[in-house]
């Protein structure tokens, strides 16, 4: 059951919780599916969307006409099933033939991105009455997965053969999209073209094309091509620090609240090692959070949460259930309400700010929120 906004005003003490913004997701899809129409879109939600909740994303874009959904695993494409999720899954990292009853009993569409695994799908679904659908990752610079160049030939031949599969989409994955100074997308994009074109010619196939992540979609229009991929992008936060054009907005708030007020001379250490040591008589708010939640140990000292709409520093090692921050100059009460990420009054905590203190990228950030970290949903 989805929880809601009045949920949030009885949630347990001593928890900290993940609201997402359904409504922004929605917002954020309708921008980038205007910005490349009339391509088709697959929205991104492996991960559990990017720590975001899948189910909950993809019923909601579906609500937006989304029919289009890219996952990393079966299991991920099975769990979207189960929660009542149509239109097109496609598994886009690993895909079994042994896997192929629950890919078919699913209507899960496999990506092939290796001769050995490409013909061990085609010896699988040879005799099915009813093809299954595929895509082809082709490798154009990334290097971790697709059929190079030097491939195809004997790929095309493999493809024209496998009379149990359907060769329904082509693409390949954009190693610098993000740098838009890099010459690499472009590059890219031209050789999945003329991948795309050598199979062709010779007899396959190739279904819709595509290739641009978000950063693509933001700011490399040649890398459109039939169809788009966007991920981080649909929650609301851009693919580098620096500023892109787009209306997006950010969909995930982590929330907590003070459990505890403690006031402690100068001269008391704190935390874990005693690494922190107060130069003043300092009043510290107990957070119910840490890295067992995804609230990282490396943010420690080096990021501030928003306390009474103002920032307060995190002070001492962050430990696996507890985060200790310095209220002197906000005060806190037992009971009053944190964010560590989002918004406060007019200030902001945001997914870039936390990745660059713990020297990481905001994907990391968002996919390791922890699992006892409730997900409640606005504007389902």
């Amino acid at each position: 059951m989805i929880a809601h906004l009045g949920s949030r005003l009885a949630h347990p003490r001593g928890s900290a919780r993940a609201v997402v913004d359904l409504a922004a997701i929605a917002a954020n899809y309708r921008f980038l599916r205007a910005r490349v129409a009339p391509r088709a879109v697959y929205a991104v939600v492996k991960a559990d969307a990017y720590g975001h909740g899948a189910p909950a994303v993809a019923r909601r874009l579906m609500a937006e006409g989304a029919d289009r959904f890219a996952v990393a695993q079966a299991d991920e494409g099975v769990a979207l099933r189960r929660a009542g999720v149509g239109g097109e899954i496609l598994v886009l990292s690993h895909a079994d033939a042994r896997d192929l009853s629950r890919l078919r009993g699913y209507a899960l569409t496999p990506a092939l991105y290796d001769l050995g695994q490409a013909k061990a799908f085609a010896d699988a679904t040879s005799a099915l009455a009813e093809a299954l659908p595929v895509h082809v990752e082709l490798d154009t610079g990334m290097g971790r997965a697709g059929l190079r160049p030097e491939q195809l030939d004997e790929a095309a031949v493999l493809l024209r053969a496998a009379r149990g599969l359907a060769v329904e989409g082509t693409f390949a994955n954009l190693s610098s999209a993000d740098d838009r100074s890099s010459p690499a997308t472009a590059r890219q994009a031209s050789l999945l073209r003329e991948g795309a074109a050598r199979l062709k010619a010779a007899g396959v196939s190739t279904g819709v094309i595509h290739a641009a992540n978000s950063a693509a979609i933001l700011a490399s229009p040649d890398a459109w091509l039939d169809a788009v991929r966007p991920g981080l992008a649909l929650y609301g936060v851009a693919p580098s620090a620096e500023p892109w054009p787009a209306a997006l907005t950010p969909a995930l708030s982590v929330e907590t609240e003070v459990v505890s007020v403690r006031r402690v001379p100068a001269a008391t250490p704190l935390g874990y090692g005693g690494r922190f040591v107060t130069t003043r008589a300092t009043t510290i708010a107990v957070l119910p959070i840490g890295y067992g939640d995804g609230y990282r140990r490396s943010l420690s000292g080096r990021v501030a949460v928003l306390l009474r709409g103002r920032r307060a520093p995190v002070v001492g090692a962050i430990s696996m259930d507890v985060t200790l921050v310095d209220a002197t100059d906000t005060g806190a009460d037992r009971g009053d309400p944190v964010v560590c990420l989002g918004a406060q009054g007019s200030e902001a905590v945001g997914a870039w700010e936390l990745a660059r203190a713990a020297d990481t990228i905001p994907y990391e950030v968002l996919c390791g929120l922890g699992a006892r970290v409730r997900r409640e949903y606005l504007g389902a």
